[in-house]
């Protein structure tokens, strides 16, 4: 074997290799795709433990077109998020320009460590950092920032900023206070997973009751930080929402930070909690900071805007709080992982590995730029800067309230929809600022609200949720078969009935541009045939074969 020739010629760097080899998988992906539907379908059955028997790395090395046949058929089950059936979760497609930008440099294999490891591709991450900070109204030549693994561990970075303020000794000595951290019961579970990770404890993320629309309650919050002041505990972090994934629920920020200070002069603290606002999906919102609502340019439905200009006003006060996170894997339109981790203080970034205060920010040159040295990770990919960069540039503010808005039109209007039929109910008209909708279906003629359900007898209420979990199950089934063109999913993740119950629901999250009212009304015909059709067997239906092993039932 030639090994050189899977290597870019570094003499002509010649990429027609590359585009060929691209264009080879892409042929042999897109071959056993139907393009009609969202999910890509798959021939495998048995667990991985069965799969992984026919895998042994061998000794002489194969074919690239045979390892491309193997990858692709790897490709199977894969939802195709550009497609506008793809409506399970809050995955967007990524944009070809953010795929381009760093699939190209991958080539170049920089190691976003230290600039003189990459060039000045790094330079890439200071610019998004900067065009951030300046969205969200904070000073960029004191902030700071660094991309990471995900939004889990923006919320770490968080929490361990927040004990790096009790004391700069934890990083040698270990943590010898008893420390807590607050969230909401809205608020996403790794923020008690990162307690765990950190050593605070998950039982010490204590999680606070919100109100109707997930709002965390802050009476309760100034009551349970002043509670364990008290008990001589120190507060690392407070967590509050900034988009939760189903409501797009935000904290009143302002009012928490100002809480907050209020605090630390009632007890002549010698450090001050930190806010952190997990904004991973919610950021997003803030390209809307000047737009004409009057006016209205992008002619964006009344009750589309109302919830946008709703979400930027309660978002802004972002610049009150102390860091934040950004998913631009989420609602940035790039490639998985694009995490960047924001702090208004960019010496605390610096601080994490011990350090004193970093470089000023008008004394940063090439060869002075180390993230290695107070990062996390000592390897650190280049991609996800470079994808959000690209996107943020291509896209622009208006690029991105286009998209937004589109959504959001095209979401409202199928909530519209869906009631309209007699048989669905949208269930998050009111409570939920963001795209997604949950949506239950009621029996032909037997319509039962879901706000009602409280009131009737466990039996009734579990067999109304017997019914729409079965529902569920036919549409699995349904995308098995190549007969579903759309992926919805089935979630536990919204309130509890008045009697205290909770039970699952459906799901439809769009997030891909080719979402639009066209798409909205075929989804609702079609979600109603299918259920006219499931009407028929479901006294005796049992899903026979199903694209994965489906979601629990929940009626608890």
């Amino acid at each position: 074997m030639d090994t050189k020739k899977q290597f870019i010629n570094p003499y002509t760097m010649d990429l027609q290799p590359f585009i060929d080899q691209i264009t080879s998988l892409n042929n042999k992906v897109v071959k056993n795709t139907n393009l009609e539907i969202a999910r890509m379908n798959s021939n495998f059955t048995g667990k991985y433990a069965e799969i992984l028997e026919r895998e042994k790395l061998p000794i002489k090395g194969m074919n690239t077109e045979d390892v491309y046949t193997d990858l692709a058929r790897y490709s199977q089950g894969l939802i195709r998020w550009a497609h506008p059936g793809a409506l399970i979760n809050i995955n967007p497609p990524t944009s070809i320009p953010a795929a381009v930008a760093s699939s190209y440099f991958s080539l170049y294999n920089p190691n976003g460590a230290q600039d003189m490891s990459c060039g000045y591709l790094l330079t890439t991450e200071l610019a998004v950092v900067k065009m951030i900070s300046e969205l969200a109204g904070i000073d960029y030549t004191k902030s700071g920032g660094v991309f990471t693994f995900g939004g889990k561990s923006t919320n770490l970075h968080g929490v361990k900023h927040g004990l790096q303020r009790i004391s700069r000794g934890y990083i040698n000595e270990g943590i010898t206070d008893k420390v807590v951290v607050f969230s909401s019961k809205q608020g996403h579970p790794c923020h008690s997973e990162v307690c765990g990770w950190l050593g605070i404890g998950e039982e010490n993320c204590i999680r606070i009751s919100t109100d109707k629309m997930g709002r965390i309650k802050v009476d309760e919050l100034r009551k349970a930080i002043e509670s364990a002041l008290e008990s001589r505990k120190k507060v690392a972090t407070i967590i509050l929402n900034g988009g939760t994934t189903i409501q797009m629920t935000i904290d009143p920020i302002k009012e928490v930070v100002e809480m907050r200070d209020e605090i630390v002069e009632k007890y002549s603290l010698d450090y001050t909690p930190r806010v952190h606002v997990d904004s991973v999906s919610g950021w997003v919102w803030l390209f809307f900071k000047d737009y004409d609502y009057k006016l209205n340019p992008l002619r964006i439905d009344v009750s589309a805007l109302k919830k946008i200009q709703d979400q930027y006003n309660r978002i802004k006060d972002i610049n009150r709080a102390d860091s934040f996170g950004v998913d631009f894997h989420k609602t940035g339109f790039t490639s998985y992982i694009s995490s960047l981790y924001m702090t208004k203080d960019a010496n605390e970034l610096y601080h994490q590995s011990g350090g004193f205060n970093g470089i000023p920010y008008d004394e940063l040159e090439y060869g002075n730029y180390s993230p290695f040295q107070y990062t996390l990770e000592l390897s650190r990919s280049v991609g996800a800067p470079l994808s959000a960069y690209v996107n943020l540039k291509v896209f622009g503010v208006e690029g991105y309230q286009k998209m937004i808005a589109d959504l959001m039109n095209s979401a409202e209007y199928f909530k519209d929809k869906l009631d309209e039929t007699g048989r669905f109910e949208a269930i998050n008209k009111e409570d939920s600022n963001g795209f997604v909708t949950l949506l239950v279906a009621s029996e032909a003629g037997n319509k039962i609200s879901f706000f009602d359900l409280g009131s009737l007898d466990i039996e009734k209420i579990r067999k109304f949720s017997e019914y729409n979990y079965k529902f569920y199950l036919y549409l699995l089934e349904k995308q098995k078969t190549d007969e579903c063109w759309f992926v919805i999913d089935y979630s536990s993740g919204y309130q509890r009935l008045s009697n205290g119950m909770k039970i699952g629901v459906l799901k439809v999250y769009p997030m891909s541009p080719y979402f639009d009212k066209e798409s909205a009304n075929k989804l609702t015909i079609d979600m109603l045939t299918f259920l006219k059709e499931f009407d028929k067997i479901k006294d005796t239906f049992e899903p026979k074969e199903v694209p994965h092993k489906p979601r629990m039932f929940v009626f608890k």
